[in-house]
């Protein structure tokens, strides 16, 4: 009997070692499909685009000349003017937002009390999530109207300036407007990084900058900014790539244009890659579709190098490789600039003291009593790259008082109160400065605050007048003209949920098991080391790039012209993965190696243990993940354009068939313009109204930010829910 208990235990333990093996390769493969996803995004679009990247055909050539109106016939020539649109736009959103953006960062970590730094964080998240096609619609029929005076005043009084000299456009559909808006959509992004990473600085560098004399600004210049220097400026790349892959409000805001010129005032100057992308699209052939795929292939290797140096300095520098000659040799050029430069300022402050003390000879004051008043503050000065004032002012008074004790009396010796009077000056412009930067760094928190109201209040306010019971149940079946009555959304909203269903049964299984390969099995591996640094590029993938890649692949696999909701769904896949790997491996590394150890030490396998231990711990920090994963991706237009169409009823086949989503809806109803009727219609039944269409897309804007923000508050009442149970 004991034998053949044993011999049943005997095979049970094998068992749940082959379990263990096998979930392991499962993680294992997750995390490998990730990557081969990534290296699968540019091998798709290589293979697309080899057409276009032969120039010399002549098939090719009319292609671009068809593209271009006939301007070019070489797709270099063609590309030319396309990255320059875009590297121009997408610079002057990251100069206008992110010094805005580390204002703000520092208010909500340095300012605000904290419930007033939750509310502001959680309308920052809010800010970042509203859909870019809201924000197209808002720049387009609200902000570029209000802008025309403005950009008229900026041509008048600043026209001596070549930026602003030639006559500006009206209305102002511009790169300059575009610019605003994208600086708009990128702020959140850049202040949300730099806000984790200001929340990261020790608190004994702060209270010890305080400890010294240090205001708030200098201790923020002097403790804060420092330590985060690496991460705001990675911040600052994010933003940049998000802003480089922008799509549609530069698409319904812009006027499109093909030339090199840095007069920003003009329209039909200037066009993005990813907006190409979009406006040429539908109406592209075989080859203008080849052309087009190469081009989002440069748009993917920029944003991929930009993403990944932005990863790159966020890298703890224990993980990084060791520094070739050349890195060896630029660093150790600039540490000798430093050194020079910091002899250079302590010579101008020692004849700066010398004068205001009324002592001219320098030597005087690195006497040997000077010397030793400078050992007694224990070099603090050399010790910091940034000295505090207050520092500063205590080495001089001991500098001043060994020259006192080394001279008994004469005619050079130093007045009373002449250090004294120094001092007050010193105090008062310090309190100056940090006045001034104080006032800055609120007025940075309004201006974060008020596009958020405004979009907010705009789309309420005209969105609410068409919002009603029909225009939630019903399409756009047989829908003709400005019919008032007639017309709704029913079939985008359901093509919205099924969408993003299939989206979440793609993405959430692999995400979720890469992220236990990540957390639990990795061990420092290269497989993880490269997963880890390729999710965080990943995450900065432009979303008319992954609907290219869906594109591309189903097109190989199921013919040309493959369009329908399931490759939408792999798109939008595409871009819910690194969000859900991120949060899972966030909540599973939250989860105490207590519990793992007690179960080990029950004789529980690693299988069990993560199944039954690990992951029912961080399941609700796992749901809110998914939950900000779904209203990521929700609100998705550019690469739905491409991947699922549209159409004007309901499909409730996700594998067959064109399908409408709500970003999609507001796009076309948008684009449609306004409706043309009879001068007495408006008198018949049914009505015809002009803007009805753009009434049903401020509908559909409201409809889509109500899904949007309703996924953001159950995220974040999970989230609470979680640190709640965490803190008991």
């Amino acid at each position: 009997m004991a034998h053949t208990q044993r011999k049943l235990f005997n095979r049970i333990q094998h068992f749940e070692r082959g379990g263990d093996r096998a979930f392991r390769q499962v993680t294992t493969v997750a995390g490998s499909i990730v990557l081969a996803v990534l290296a699968a995004i540019a091998a798709f679009l290589l293979i697309k685009a080899l057409p276009a990247l032969n120039a010399g055909s002549a098939v090719e050539q009319k292609t671009i000349q068809g593209l271009t109106g006939g301007v070019e016939s070489n797709f270099w020539a063609y590309l030319g003017p396309l990255v320059f649109g875009t590297l121009l736009a997408a610079g002057l959103a990251l100069l206008l937002s992110f010094f805005i953006s580390i204002g703000v960062a520092l208010f909500i970590t340095q300012y605000a009390p904290k419930p007033l730094a939750r509310t502001l964080s959680w309308l920052i998240d809010l800010l970042a999530a509203i859909p870019s096609v809201v924000y197209g619609l808002w720049g387009a029929l609200v902000l570029v109207p209000s802008m025309q005076p403005f950009w008229a005043w900026v041509n008048k009084y600043l026209g001596w300036i070549p930026l602003f000299a030639s006559p500006q456009s009206n209305p102002p559909r511009t790169i300059a407007t575009v610019s605003i808006i994208l600086a708009i959509m990128i702020l959140p992004i850049i202040t949300s990084m730099a806000r984790d990473i200001l929340a990261q600085v020790p608190r004994s560098q702060i209270e010890g900058a305080l400890a010294l004399g240090a205001t708030r600004w200098e201790m923020m210049r002097i403790a804060v900014v420092p330590f985060a220097r690496n991460g705001m400026v990675s911040a600052g790349l994010l933003g940049l790539g998000r802003a480089l892959g922008e799509t549609m409000a530069v698409l319904m805001i812009l006027s499109p244009g093909a030339s090199y010129t840095w007069h920003l005032l003009v329209a039909s100057k200037h066009q993005t890659i990813a907006a190409n992308i979009a406006n040429q699209f539908p109406e592209a052939d075989a080859q203008g579709v080849s052309t087009l795929i190469a081009t989002g292939l440069v748009l993917f290797v920029i944003t991929f190098f930009i993403n990944w140096a932005a990863r790159r300095l966020t890298t703890p520098s224990g993980s990084q490789p060791t520094a070739t000659i050349w890195q060896k040799f630029w660093r150790a050029t600039a540490q000798a600039f430093s050194a020079l430069l910091q002899r250079y300022r302590k010579a101008s402050r020692s004849w700066r003291l010398a004068r205001a003390l009324g002592k001219a000879p320098q030597a005087e004051l690195t006497d040997t009593g000077s010397v030793a008043a400078r050992k007694e503050t224990g070099e603090m000065s050399q010790q910091k790259r940034h000295e505090d004032p207050r520092i500063l002012a205590a080495l001089a008074a001991s500098q001043a008082h060994a020259v006192q004790n080394s001279r008994s009396h004469g005619p050079n010796t130093p007045s009373h109160h002449a250090l004294p009077n120094l001092m007050d000056r010193s105090n008062v412009a310090r309190q100056a400065r940090n006045n001034l930067m104080t006032v800055l760094i609120y007025v940075c928190a309004a201006i974060a605050v008020l596009p958020l109201a405004v979009v907010l209040f705009t789309v309420l306010s005209n969105g609410i007048t068409r919002l009603n019971w029909d225009f939630l149940t019903h399409t756009m079946r047989g829908v003709v003209g400005g019919l008032a009555p007639y017309g709704g959304a029913s079939h985008a909203i359901i093509g919205t949920l099924e969408i993003t269903l299939g989206a979440m049964l793609i993405s959430l299984p692999i995400g979720i098991m890469a992220a236990i390969y990540l957390v639990e099995y990795s061990k420092g591996s290269f497989l993880s080391r490269t997963l880890s640094t390729m999710v965080g590029v990943m995450a900065g993938i432009p979303s008319i790039v992954a609907g290219l890649f869906s594109f591309s692949l189903f097109s190989i696999i199921g013919g040309p012209g493959t369009v329908n909701g399931f490759v939408g769904s792999c798109a939008l896949s595409v871009l819910m993965i690194p969000t859900v790997i991120t949060s899972t491996a966030a909540m599973l590394r939250v989860v105490p190696h207590d519990l793992r150890e007690a179960s080990y030490a029950l004789g529980v396998t690693k299988t069990r243990t993560i199944l039954h231990v690990v992951l029912p711990t961080a399941l609700p920090g796992i749901v809110s993940g998914a939950t900000l994963a779904v209203a990521r991706v929700i609100g998705e237009t550019a690469p739905l354009l491409i991947t699922s169409g549209a159409i004007d009823s309901t499909n409730w086949n996700l594998f067959n068939g064109r399908m409408t989503s709500l970003p999609v809806y507001v796009y076309n109803e948008f684009q449609q313009g306004t409706a043309l009727c009879p001068a007495a219609a408006s008198s018949q039944v049914p009505a015809c109204i002009p803007g009805i269409r753009m009434e049903r897309a401020w509908a559909a804007a409201l409809v889509l930010i109500v899904i949007v923000l309703l996924l953001n508050i159950i995220a974040r009442a999970i989230a609470r829910s979680v640190q709640y149970a965490h803190n008991s």
